[in-house]
């Protein structure tokens, strides 16, 4: 580990997790970098930009450089790059199949997918499309959208009954996306096609916004409880890694005192 790197590393991500900025005192506090080194380094990177140094407050903030570097990184994200070995990883831990949904005007997109080694009740191919309201995920993404924006889908959307189970009553739909903004996972109860059962959990991107969603189709014969709780678990924790690939900051506004870096 080259230690000036290091310490340059340690800076920008100290300073970025404090909105109104740090001082030079505050940095010290927090991190195990010499002040004369902490204050050559601090002047380089205000003089490159990386950093903004407030005059008034004496704060140190992120620079306009940051953003650059971070609109290019942006710019070259793929969200199936990115997700193909988490959906690897999904279905290696629960042996279903996982995929990838994005909102494609009313309906979801799958956009990529992993097959488990297990026959599934209905074969799912990239580019298959499915009514937002029947599907897990596309509840996990209705449920996250800002409120005008599924005001506009539900004053459009004709919800027609695709089996004998799927939702068609607004106020009971609305109370099922309440819980889900809650912190559930969202779930087709063999609402799209009679025998699958449905968990999907949101992914975010940099402006924490709804991105996608995750979802894992199980045939009911092999869904129970037990299987739910490690099925869950195991979207989670590969969505919010995707969230996390795609700049989300599940955290904004934790406080650097008193974390000194090593």
């Amino acid at each position: 580990m080259v230690k000036s790197a290091d310490r340059v590393i340690q800076i920008l991500e100290a300073v970025g997790l404090e909105r109104e900025g740090v001082t030079h005192g505050d940095l010290v506090s927090a991190l195990n970098i010499p002040k004369s080194s902490l204050s050559s380094l601090l002047a380089t990177l205000v003089e490159r930009q990386y950093l903004s140094l407030e005059k008034s407050s004496k704060h140190y903030v992120l620079g306009p450089q940051i953003l650059v570097i971070a609109g290019r990184y942006l710019h070259g994200l793929d969200i199936v790059k990115l997700g193909q070995p988490l959906l690897r990883e999904i279905t290696g831990i629960t042996d279903e199949s996982s995929e990838i949904a994005i909102r494609r005007g009313h309906d979801i997109m799958i956009v990529c997918k992993e097959d488990c080694s297990r026959p599934v009740a209905r074969v799912i191919q990239i580019g298959d499309r499915a009514p937002i309201y029947a599907t897990a995920a596309g509840k996990a993404i209705l449920a996250h959208l800002p409120e005008e924006e599924t005001a506009k889908y539900f004053s459009s959307v004709d919800m027609a009954p695709l089996t004998k189970n799927t939702i068609t009553d607004l106020s009971v739909l609305q109370k099922e996306l309440k819980r889900i903004r809650s912190g559930a996972p969202a779930r087709s109860n063999e609402e799209l096609d009679e025998g699958v059962i449905a968990l999907a959990v949101p992914v975010f991107d940099f402006h924490g916004q709804v991105a996608a969603s995750v979802v894992i189709p199980i045939p009911a014969m092999r869904f129970t409880k037990e299987r739910q709780k490690d099925i869950e678990r195991a979207l989670r924790d590969g969505a919010s890694e995707l969230s996390h690939l795609l700049g989300w900051d599940s955290h904004p506004g934790k406080k650097i005192t008193g974390n000194k870096a090593k």
